[in-house]
């Protein structure tokens, strides 16, 4: 019967890493872009089980060419990553932890996410504008437009679901999220900013979205209709213009 073999069948095996049995790495037939194996590895500790990467996907991006040496470069993967409630820890792991009873949906969650970030290295190629360049020239221009305005990291917010979000600056009094022109990322900001602003902790948050709109200005614009209920939405190119006038504060 196919149920006997159905592991074989699909192309899944699990292959135990400790003697204990305790680690093991899973084999799928689910690949990156170049045929890089996405990995799965899955850790009991306790009554917690892990489900990880064990620094594959940065491994797998560095050999790529793609520059990961700060956390604004990293800050793709954390977008793409934590709506599905996958962390990337301080040693540069993607992980979920969660409890047996939970472990089917934190595994869905853990493969969503890879699958997730194996679409956005796909849509990469030929784009020209790298995601921690557009932060770097977006801090550039908020700072040239509203020089005395403090301008530092994003701080964390939770949204409804319990999840934790980081946006990428704070400016001025308000949050700043700034999202690229490429699908994936719009989709992530907006499964982000809608989680955020369902949470009545955050009535009061003021979040200025930030939409690249240099390489499709109408499909930019037709987006930011959508945010407009999330937030005070300007297009990259308006925030580049405000940046030539220096900025008069209202009396």
């Amino acid at each position: 019967m196919i149920c006997t073999s159905f592991s074989d069948v699909i192309g899944f095996t699990c292959h135990p890493l400790s003697e204990d049995g305790n680690v093991a790495m899973v084999e799928t037939p689910f690949s990156f872009p170049d045929g890089d194996a996405i990995p799965i590895f899955i850790e009991r500790i306790s009554n917690q089980i892990r489900f990880f990467d064990d620094g594959g996907l940065i491994l797998h991006l560095l050999g790529r060419g793609i520059s990961l040496d700060d956390h604004r470069k990293t800050r793709f993967i954390k977008n793409l990553a934590e709506p599905h409630g996958v962390k990337l820890n301080d040693l540069g792991e993607l992980e979920i932890w969660s409890d047996k009873h939970t472990a089917p949906t934190a595994f869905a969650n853990y493969l969503s996410t890879m699958l997730a970030l194996s679409s956005w290295e796909a849509g990469q190629e030929g784009v020209s504008t790298d995601t921690s360049f557009f932060l770097d020239e977006v801090a550039f221009y908020l700072r040239a437009w509203k020089a005395n305005a403090e301008l530092t990291d994003g701080f964390e917010y939770k949204g409804v679901s319990g999840q934790l979000y980081k946006l990428d600056f704070q400016f001025d009094g308000k949050a700043v999220l700034a999202i690229g022109s490429h699908p994936t990322s719009i989709n992530a900001a907006a499964r982000k900013l809608l989680d955020i602003r369902a949470s009545s902790d955050n009535n009061g948050l003021k979040i200025l979205i930030i939409m690249d709109d240099r390489a499709d200005a109408e499909s930019a614009a037709r987006e930011g209709l959508v945010f407009d209920s999330l937030g005070n939405v300007m297009m990259m190119t308006r925030l580049a213009e405000n940046a030539k006038t220096p900025y008069q504060p209202k009396h």
